[in-house]
């Protein structure tokens, strides 16, 4: 009887084991479709190639072909494949994300005008009094939207702009530019506003209660000349003009005698 107890222990044991994960089983390769080195069955971007399987907004679905990266938001009604909060035109389709980046690593195309680095997954630009810092992305076409979420870290002198925000046709030669941003103006107004970066001065302005440790969201689109600055804390869309010919034009991460850290950017052309 004990002779028999014990194969009985040992069959089960060995069923048991078997039926978990043979080993012939776990030598099968997995379908990767992409080639990105992550199978299908794990892959947050099946189809499309991305290794780094980034994923800004945490909803599965990778940075590389989400529809809204920032943002947990797949309502897309003209079926233009940017959704949510991310389309700027979100009845009429045609747009496209041109650029984003979540800043787990440091883009390639982005051009670097500043003391700029990546860590923690986001970019940190570190400013000075009159510095002035892009981190920007080359786009055609005559209509876009660029976004991001931004942090005041520190802001330098007085009696001279010091704003943080995105950036429409900049140059960082002439000092070119229309720019969305919060600060403090200089009038040493703490401020939201729609400004000509060359001048410093405001197309509109906004008073805002700003300080060093303050977020914001920003959206500002360019229709041509015609501009409009969007914010988390704004109860409507700035809108001014600007007739700027800057070209090529450079489109991202502004900042200006401040440091400051980015989330992440996003670029949407529309036609």
């Amino acid at each position: 009887m004990r002779v028999a107890l014990v194969l009985l222990v040992a069959g089960c044991g060995r069923i048991g084991f078997d039926a978990g994960a043979p080993d012939d089983v776990l030598n099968i390769p997995q379908p990767d479709d992409d080639n990105d080195g992550v199978p299908d069955f794990s892959d947050n971007c099946v189809g499309l190639a991305n290794p780094d399987q980034d994923d800004e907004d945490g909803d599965q679905v990778g940075d590389a072909c989400d529809p809204c990266p920032p943002f947990a938001d797949v309502d897309d009604p003209d079926g233009d494949e940017v959704a949510g909060r991310c389309d700027p035109n979100p009845t009429m389709p045609g747009d496209a994300i041109a650029h984003f980046a979540g800043f787990k690593t440091l883009p390639t195309d982005l051009i670097l005008d500043g003391n700029w680095s990546i860590s923690n997954g986001q970019i940190h630009v570190v400013g000075s009094l009159n510095s002035l810092a892009g981190a920007t992305w080359i786009v055609t076409g005559q209509r876009e939207t660029v976004s991001t979420n931004a942090t005041i870290d520190q802001m330098f002198g007085s009696g001279v702009a010091r704003p943080i925000g995105v950036i429409h046709e900049f140059d960082a030669g002439t000092t070119d530019g229309t720019s969305c941003v919060f600060g403090i103006n200089p009038s040493d107004l703490q401020v939201y506003a729609l400004a000509d970066n060359g001048s410093t001065g405001a197309l509109v302005l906004v008073p805002t209660p700003v300080a060093v440790g303050d977020s914001s969201t920003f959206a500002s689109s360019r229709d041509g000349i015609d501009y409009s600055c969007d914010a988390e804390r704004l109860a409507m869309p700035m809108t001014g003009t600007n007739n700027l010919t800057t070209t090529p034009n450079r489109v991202g991460l502004h900042a200006r005698s401040a440091s400051a850290s980015f989330d992440w950017a996003m670029v949407v052309t529309s036609p």
